[in-house]
């Protein structure tokens, strides 16, 4: 059973004498926006090229409190629905204790009392709807990921449970050292050597759509003197290119899937912005969605690059329904 709370910018709704309920049944709802055309002669309609895109959802909360507090506490949760900016959910296995963070951009769309207080009565209750402009809910801290030069996978559904008792490594340099023994295996829970482990059993494996299962909207790519660069994502069918000439003083590309953007750099972490290369930017049939797969659930990219063989590495932010 995996437990759920909620925040808004930040702050906790929960207390001693306070309750959340989620009105919407912790899922929300999927309203696909789709713009058909009909043609003469045609039985039926004809649809766009590319991924179907989604409007934003809502979100229902629903705040109750008691206690002499109560309206103390009810219009604190007014003052935070009026400047709602951001939610965020935190929940909790209760049967593998993982735990994870998500954020969603949010505004508060109407926020009513339930007519049912009484004045001299110390139980208060308001019904509170928020839209997500961005649609999914994303992770808060940057992963990282260096692919081949011709892609790869960008990131795992999940790890079944494995048979394997245990696997080794070497401690040191390949057949140069010690290997070490281990039924586990580790993984970053953001940047590498910047961010906290996490610790998995080889028996236990990471469920599937636990580490993200929605589109990846925040993808930012490092390509190294590649003079063109095709990025393409096999589940939608989309993709993003970029051409153009290379200054040597500045050997890193950067391309921003989201903004269409593309800049160049002298250093390899300039992942905020540079010399600007937009001008580079085209795709085919729509611009470059990553979506995980129906079957495993992976998240793959395929890439083409133009006087370069240098890997790739991919920075993102997890995201999920």
């Amino acid at each position: 059973m995996i437990l759920t709370d909620y925040l808004i910018n930040g702050q906790q709704l929960t207390g001693e004498r306070s309750s959340l309920i989620v009105g919407t049944t912790h899922f929300t709802s999927i309203s696909p926006r789709i713009n058909s055309v009909t043609v003469n002669g045609r039985s039926g309609v004809m649809l766009p090229a590319g991924p179907v895109a989604f409007d934003a959802p809502e979100i229902t909360l629903k705040f109750i409190t008691d206690g002499p507090d109560a309206d103390t506490l009810m219009h604190r949760f007014y003052r935070l629905c009026r400047l709602a900016s951001k939610l965020t959910r935190v929940e909790r296995d209760t049967v593998s204790g993982w735990a994870r963070r998500m954020t969603a951009s949010a505004v508060c769309t109407s926020c009513q009392p339930d007519g049912d207080e009484i004045p001299w009565d110390d139980h208060r209750a308001a019904t509170a709807v928020f839209q997500l402009p961005d649609v999914y809910w994303q992770g808060e801290q940057w992963q990282e990921r260096t692919l081949d030069a011709t892609g790869g996978r960008l990131m795992a559904g999940g790890v079944k449970p494995s048979t394997q008792k245990y696997w080794t490594r070497w401690q040191g340099e390949r057949n140069a050292s010690p290997s070490l023994l281990a039924d586990f295996y580790t993984f970053w829970t953001g940047l590498p050597n910047n961010s906290p482990s996490v610790l998995v059993p080889l028996g236990e494996g990471i469920p599937e759509g636990w580490l993200s299962d929605a589109p990846i909207t925040t993808l930012v790519l490092r390509f190294g003197v590649a003079t063109g660069v095709t990025i393409s994502d096999p589940v939608s069918g989309t993709n993003l290119m970029w051409g153009g000439k290379r200054d040597a003083s500045r050997p890193y590309l950067f391309v921003d899937v989201a903004n269409r953007k593309a800049w160049t750099a002298a250093n390899a972490d300039a992942w905020s912005g540079g010399t600007d290369a937009s001008n580079g930017i085209d795709w085919t049939t729509e611009p470059l969605q990553v979506w995980p797969a129906i079957d495993s659930g992976d998240y793959r990219l395929a890439i083409k690059q133009t006087g370069s063989a240098d890997k790739v590495t991919c920075r993102f932010l997890q995201s999920w329904e």
